[in-house]
């Protein structure tokens, strides 16, 4: 499936590490026969420095993945694209070819990886992507080291624990200390001339080896209040009008009950590991280290340092935390791909123990692996569409104040303020039912390495037959893994009528 032509693929790419700036030379690119009117391509050369390869049956495992990102549909954590604008695959002969009988070839069908204390190697080879339209691009990369990218399917699309991440960033020295990386902008301008355009000499370096594998998670437990929540086969449904009983500084205990919460366990059930852990699925669950959650502290304002300003959108007392928990609109026609037009979006709050621990971590920097994380769903909804930036978003908050007359958001200017910053939009808090749907559920590490579900384990293709609950075709179904938010009809549809879901959040 891997090729060294450029293809498009569904990615969720963040904030990898680890490359070093190189030059722009402005040329033309004509474009081939068969694209269909001019287009630009960037390109240049890729240096890997890092572990030698693996090699299998005389063959270079993996392949180094070059990715280029329309500015305003960046991946996660980042943005809201669900999709690179072009995408180059680079073999691993072709990329380590130069090292020659340094590698070992032997054909005896024998995995050969090196041992932790091998020397790392440097090799480079040539990238490009096209065609691409006239805009803003950013160029991330990684080293598939294990060889189980596979772009069409979400649950091998992103790195895992072990590949070599890079990009084109400007700030590399800083970005390696713990900075947040600042992906060099890269300009095809508009028009693109009859002949094509070409930015070349772009320098993408592979240096930083990912140490976690995708935060794979499952809905262990659902915490819910008594009124607006109900939980069925497959999923959780909160009524679009629901309202917090209670939401005050004071009262954290209070207010953690009044949210809808869900406990996030890492991996699969226990009944589903052997089933998970075999081809075609091949989820890293069944061996030693056990699969965990990450906890670690959010860079918010990108100043390389974890302090009080590093906090939630919509209060000072929360530090930010990863893994940073979506619940993103599905599509109406498909339940494996996310509303394109608006993007809707329930942000969740990130729990560590319960909310009064969470407020006193103070500037602990965390890095503390778990069996589970603790997802608070907020009542609230951000609308906007992703490519338009000049029309703003919404935030939908599904009543102003909860049921004690507290405000749910003190600081609406402030809380707009940060929500535009974050989105590079501006953003309006309105109050009004939340966007009836599925929602599926992300959980976001800050390199960018994500896991969604639903996902292809869980739910089977149209192609596949189901002759029970448990399997899709030939291969077995993970029931764990189709699972979504569904935000339902209100309560009170009288509600609904006086506060109606903003126009910007439908379709």
């Amino acid at each position: 499936m891997l090729g060294s032509k450029p293809r498009t693929g569904l990615l969720l790419l963040g904030a990898l590490l680890a490359a070093l700036p190189g030059c722009e030379d402005a040329d033309v690119f004509i474009p081939l026969p068969d694209q269909s009117g001019p287009a630009g391509v960037l390109d240049g050369t890729v240096t890997y420095s890092g572990p030698r390869p693996c090699t299998k049956d005389g063959r270079v495992v993996g392949a180094a993945i070059v990715l280029g990102f329309d500015t305003r549909l960046l991946p996660p954590p980042e943005g809201l694209g669900t999709s690179a604008a072009s995408l180059d695959v680079i073999p691993g002969d072709e990329l380590f070819g130069g090292l020659g009988a340094a590698l070992d070839l032997t054909n005896d069908g024998a995995l050969r990886c090196p041992a932790p204390d091998d020397p790392p190697v440097t090799v480079s080879a040539t990238w490009r992507l096209s065609p691409l339209p006239a805009g803003t691009y950013q160029v991330r990369a990684f080293y598939d080291h294990d060889g189980d990218f596979d772009p069409i399917f979400s649950i091998a699309n992103l790195p895992t624990r072990g590949d070599v991440a890079g990009g084109a960033i400007e700030n590399a020295a800083e970005a390696l200390g713990g900075a947040a990386p600042r992906y060099r902008e890269i300009a095809l301008a508009a028009p693109i001339p009859a002949t094509g355009a070409r930015v070349g000499g772009i320098a993408v370096t592979l240096g930083l080896p990912l140490p976690l594998e995708r935060p794979i998670f499952h809905v262990a437990e659902v915490l819910a209040p008594p009124d607006g929540v109900e939980e069925g086969p497959g999923e959780v449904v909160m009524a679009s009008d629901f309202q917090l009983e209670t939401f005050s500084p004071t009262n954290p205990a209070g207010t953690e009950a009044s949210l809808l919460r869900l406990r996030l366990a890492a991996g699969v059930p226990d009944e589903e590991i052997a089933s998970a852990a075999r081809p075609p699925i091949s989820l890293p669950v069944g061996g030693e280290p056990a699969p965990t959650l990450t906890y670690a502290r959010q860079d918010v304002n990108g100043d390389g340092a974890i302090d009080g300003d590093d906090h939630v959108p919509d209060s000072a007392l929360l530090p930010a935390l990863f893994p940073i928990a979506v619940f993103a609109k599905q599509s109406a026609d498909d339940p494996l791909v996310s509303q394109a037009a608006p993007a809707v979006l329930l942000q969740g709050l990130t729990i560590y123990d319960d909310l009064l621990t969470t407020a006193t971590l103070g500037a602990e920097p965390l890095n503390e692996p778990r069996d589970s994380a603790l997802v608070g769903v907020r009542p609230a909804a951000l609308c906007m569409r992703p490519t338009e930036p000049e029309r703003g978003g919404v935030l939908v908050v599904s009543h102003a104040k909860d049921k004690e007359g507290n405000d749910v958001i003190a600081e609406q200017d402030r809380v707009e303020e940060a929500l535009a910053r974050q989105f590079g939009r501006p953003i309006e808090i309105v109050y009004g039912c939340l966007p009836e749907g599925r929602y599926a559920l992300n959980l976001i590490y800050g390199t960018g390495q994500a896991w969604t579900v639903p996902n292809e384990a869980g739910v089977c293709a149209p192609s596949e037959a189901a002759p029970s609950s448990d399997v899709c075709g030939a291969r077995p179904r993970l029931a764990s893994q189709d699972m979504v938010l569904r935000i339902g009809p209100p309560d009170d549809p009288a509600y609904c009528a006086e506060h109606p879901t903003p126009a910007l959040c439908l379709p």
